[in-house]
């Protein structure tokens, strides 16, 4: 997981971390950099493979949203969320994770997940879901980071903060191809997700984030 060629990640974190306000939190199907005081991940990063969905049996979603053992007090948010009108939106989708409890189980800690309004979660970032298993079954695998940026409200005791907008970098190793989307986080005015499709240079002059051809993570 952790050896996935030619992809360096540089976060510059001034704008994001004062003190330890930022932790990155290792498990094996996933890597979050999850913000304290925000209660949302800054960024998630997995690589998803086609042996990753590709099983005989698969296994049911369990829907069993949980806080993060590595950051208990951080996620324990489950509270926040009800009667908010917002979705536990998944960063690394559930569905990614059909053939390996383990995985499925890790999907659902808080410190991946980010409060999306329900049309969009459940509409044109479900369809971009689909398209990079669709990927990752035809190159063998692929690399995915999401992240947010911005805030339009908090919610909850916790004040989990509401992205404004929702991104995500997919990297297909074999083409040497990035495919980068922003999405607002209100009702889409569009169900095709190529209709926010950006250069990755966007999402870097936004987010503060680099993405270099390299093999390690620099913070």
């Amino acid at each position: 997981m952790k050896k996935l060629s030619l992809l360096l990640l540089f976060i510059t974190f001034s704008s994001y971390v004062k003190g330890q306000d930022t932790v990155v939190l290792h498990h094996k199907y996933y890597t979050s950099t999850f913000i304290k005081s925000k209660h949302i991940p800054l960024i998630v990063e997995y690589t998803l493979t086609k042996e990753m969905l590709s099983c005989t049996k698969k296994i049911k979603r369990k829907n069993n949203f949980a806080y993060d053992p590595q950051l208990p007090e951080a996620t324990n948010l489950d509270k926040d969320y009800k009667g908010s009108h917002f979705d536990r939106g998944h960063n690394m989708s559930a569905e990614d994770n059909p053939c390996n409890l383990e995985g499925m189980n890790e999907c659902f800690y808080f410190s991946n997940m980010f409060p999306q309004i329900h049309s969009l979660n459940g509409g044109v970032w479900k369809k971009l879901e689909n398209q990079e298993r669709a990927e990752a079954k035809r190159h063998g695998k692929i690399k995915v980071f999401i992240g947010s940026f911005g805030k339009i409200k908090k919610i909850g005791a916790d004040s989990v903060v509401v992205p404004a907008y929702c991104w995500k970098v997919i990297y297909i190793e074999n083409e040497n191809k990035y495919e980068c989307y922003i999405f607002p986080n209100t009702k889409p005015e569009s169900s095709d997700y190529e209709s926010y499709k950006v250069p990755i240079t966007e999402i870097e002059h936004k987010t503060h984030i680099k993405f270099h051809k390299d093999m390690s993570i620099i913070q």
